[in-house]
Formats: C-alpha cells, structure tokens, sequence
C-alpha cells in the first residue's frame, strides 16, 4: 500500500482528521492501482473552502494540492465528507497514475490543462474510478460538463460513451477524441 502524508497533521479551521485523510487516501490509491512504492502527499488548504485540487508527480512521488472545500460536507459546514474525499481523492490518484504510467503519454501540467481537455480526461478517469468501485459513477453529471464544452450533438454523445467506459486510452487518444466531438476531426 502506498505511503501517505497528510498536511497539516493537526487541522485548526476544520474538522478533519489527518488520519482519516490519510486512510481515504491509502484505499483509494489501492484500488486505482498506485503502487506501494509510491509517496503520496496530500495537502490541505484550511483556508480554502471552494472545491479545488491539482496533482503533480515530482520525482516519482504523487503530490496533490487540494482545498479544504472538496472534502467538506455540503450539508455540515467544516466536516469532513468521506464520500467527497474518495471523489476529489479518486480523480487525483488516477490522473497521477495515468501521468506515471510511459506508455499514457505526456499530458501538462493541470494548471495548463485546457478546459475541453481536463474534460474528456475526468469523463475517462470517472468513467474507471465507478467501474473499481472507488466512487458511484454521475454519468449524467458528467455528461452534462463534457457536452458543456464540447457541443450538444449525437457526435458529442458517442465520444462521451467511449471516453466513459474506456479502458487503456493514452493521452493522444483523449486529445483526438476531444476533436473529435468538437466537430474539428471526423471519427474513424
């Protein structure tokens, strides 16, 4: 199992617990297929309740960046909600694993990530985390994002299913079919 660490180790503004961070963390990064010689750090913004997270790997170590808000509670203000937490957690790990895995790809950075782009690859990523069972799936959430910014067609539709219940997609694969259901590449 994965080794992880939690920032902060003791939460001041938030009622979280870094060892159930910590224990989320661990779960889901077994069962996205995180390898047990991997470092996990997960750090905490307090301060920060809108629901955001980034992840980076650097030297071969997962870091992901995420705010207080993404594992809070929306019914229970300052609590943590595991359910959300295995959700931001889930997107994260398995985005990091695709950038560990050589044959993936080299996709950028998240924070240069193009919107259509980050896009297709959660609908992918969704997609697996539901299949293992790390999350229950939103196809219809998800759906609704990716025809948001790609176009509302049957085109559209069909790229979204194959993203959805893909299995070994690299990233070239992802950024084709973004085009795809943009219109700018005719399918094969």
């Amino acid at each position: 199992m994965a080794t992880v660490t939690v920032t902060p180790a003791t939460f001041e503004l938030i009622n979280f617990d870094a060892g159930e961070v910590s224990r989320v963390a661990e779960e889901v990064a077994d069962k996205v297929g995180v390898g047990g010689d991997v470092a996990i750090e997960v750090n905490v913004d307090e301060a920060e309740m809108l629901a955001s997270s980034t992840t980076r790997v650097e030297d071969g170590r997962i870091v992901v960046d995420v705010s207080g808000g993404a594992f809070e509670s929306l019914r229970k203000a300052r609590e943590f909600d595991e359910t959300r937490a295995r959700t931001t957690l889930g997107l994260a790990l398995m985005r990091a694993r695709d950038r560990l895995d050589p044959s993936f790809g080299d996709p950028p950075p998240d924070d240069e990530l193009a919107v259509d782009l980050e896009s297709a690859w959660s609908t992918y990523i969704e997609g697996r985390l539901s299949r293992l069972g790390v999350i229950e799936g939103r196809p219809q959430r998800r759906i609704y994002h990716f025809r948001v910014r790609h176009g509302f067609s049957d085109r559209t539709d069909a790229v979204f299913n194959r993203l959805w219940s893909g299995d070994g997609l690299t990233w070239q694969a992802i950024v084709e079919a973004s085009r795809e259901a943009e219109g700018d590449a005719v399918p094969a």
